[in-house]
């Protein structure tokens, strides 16, 4: 490969990457900032557990992902079509936000501005991650799924511990202009970004994607649990961990730096690391390595929550740093899974938005769930949540021995393979 072709194939990289990040912005501020800062005000946990629901539409997002997947306009580009106006509508209503601050008054407001942007990037995610399986294969796949999720973490991480941290040093408002800025500069990428010209792509529709096509595939129902399951071990601790800080008093900048500190950890250690295991030991190996760091993480969490251990800085930045690693590794080895999954089909977009909606309900449906649980169980119940889901997953990796096209998938080498974007794959 050249180096115009490497400088081209990377810029496409580096862009997606963007891409990613924007997407998780939304989902930062919706499931973590939001409902701290209203924990700070006093609102109650149960006043605050349906706030993570402002992330529906990523749950129910495959319903529509094959509309995106069928209508697109050749002048504009296949996913360009859908990316420019979500990122756009995504910028518009963090700006507004910014503009209005959260506080009692404005809360209703800010809470349906944060679920139409939460609509807008979950409508992104399936032309973005399209964009990544027509556009990848062989040992930079699994580069490219860990930028897919490093990059949608990066972005949670901003939004959330991020945002917190910007919050309590310049106020409420300037945080959230920041993190209106982030999302215009990724805009800014794909607008300078061009997709192939009409010409270059196939002159022929592929048969229209459909999710019945995604359900008929042998060894589906898997990587749908899978990608449910890992989702459930992490967002039990994450975010339920500082709502516990917030009840012991700790300062916002100290949740968010010790949340940022885990987000590096998830990014580079968790998602840098799980790439680089998962071509030398296969998914299903990393998948299991991974969850039992998740669940070590979990025990600390529940050990300080039961007065076991003292709710110190170390003993939480340990837990922190476990559960980070485990849940970067856990999510590049299963989003690794469904990649290769959806590649082998010729509708990448709808296959992958269908996995992501059961990663998206495990991350968003346990997030509440776990803050009722707490709000009447005690924390030591909602993060032992983690652990029953963990174990769970366990059992669905071990199943992939019964299944050919699993085993195949999980198992499948991908050191020295060379790697050339895929232009035509319509």
């Amino acid at each position: 490969m050249n180096a115009a072709s490497y400088f081209h194939n990377y810029r496409l990289l580096a862009t997606v990457g963007a891409l990613y990040v924007a997407q998780g912005i939304p989902l930062g501020l919706a499931m973590e900032t939001l409902p701290t800062l209203l924990r700070r005000d006093g609102v109650s946990l149960t006043g605050i557990a349906f706030l993570p629901l402002v992330g529906l539409p990523w749950i129910v997002k495959f319903l529509w992902a094959p509309f995106v997947d069928n209508h697109w306009s050749r002048r504009i580009g296949k996913r360009r079509s859908w990316i420019i106006p979500m990122q756009a509508t995504v910028f518009l209503c963090l700006a507004a936000v910014a503009i209005l601050g959260i506080g009692e008054a404005t809360t209703p407001i800010a809470i349906a501005l944060f679920a139409l942007a939460s609509l807008a990037s979950a409508t992104q995610d399936t032309a973005t991650d399209g964009l990544g399986a027509e556009n990848f294969e062989g040992a930079m796949l699994v580069r490219a799924n860990a930028v897919q999720v490093g990059g949608t973490m990066i972005g949670f991480f901003i939004g959330g511990a991020g945002c917190l941290i910007l919050a309590g040093m310049l106020g409420r408002q300037a945080a959230l202009a920041a993190m209106a800025l982030i999302v215009l500069s990724g805009l800014v990428l794909i607008l300078l970004w061009r997709e192939p010209a009409p010409a270059a792509q196939s002159t022929t529709r592929p048969e229209h994607a459909s999710l019945s096509r995604f359900v008929r595939r042998p060894g589906a129902v898997s990587v749908l649990a899978i990608a449910l399951l890992t989702a459930v071990t992490a967002s039990s601790v994450f975010g339920l961990s500082k709502l516990f800080l917030i009840d012991r008093g700790w300062a916002l900048e100290a949740i968010g730096q010790i949340g940022m500190i885990g987000g590096v950890v998830t990014v580079v250690v968790g998602c840098g690391g799980g790439a680089w295991l998962v071509r030398r030991m296969g998914i299903a190996r990393v998948l299991l390595l991974s969850l039992g760091l998740s669940c070590a993480g979990a025990c600390l969490w529940i050990m300080q929550a039961s007065a076991i251990l003292p709710v110190e800085r170390h003993i939480a930045l340990v837990a922190i740093l476990l559960g980070s690693a485990g849940s970067g590794g856990a999510s590049v080895a299963a989003m690794t899974l469904a990649m290769r999954f959806a590649a082998r089909a010729r509708q990448a977009g709808t296959d992958m938005t269908v996995v992501q909606s059961s990663r998206d309900l495990g991350e968003i449906g346990t997030s509440a769930t776990v803050t009722a649980i707490a709000g009447v169980a005690g924390y030591s119940s909602g993060f032992a949540f983690s652990i029953v889901a963990a174990i769970a997953a366990v059992f669905v990796i071990l199943s992939f021995r019964r299944n050919d096209a699993l085993r195949q998938l999980a198992d499948e080498a991908s050191d020295g393979e060379e790697w050339s974007p895929r232009l035509n794959p319509d």
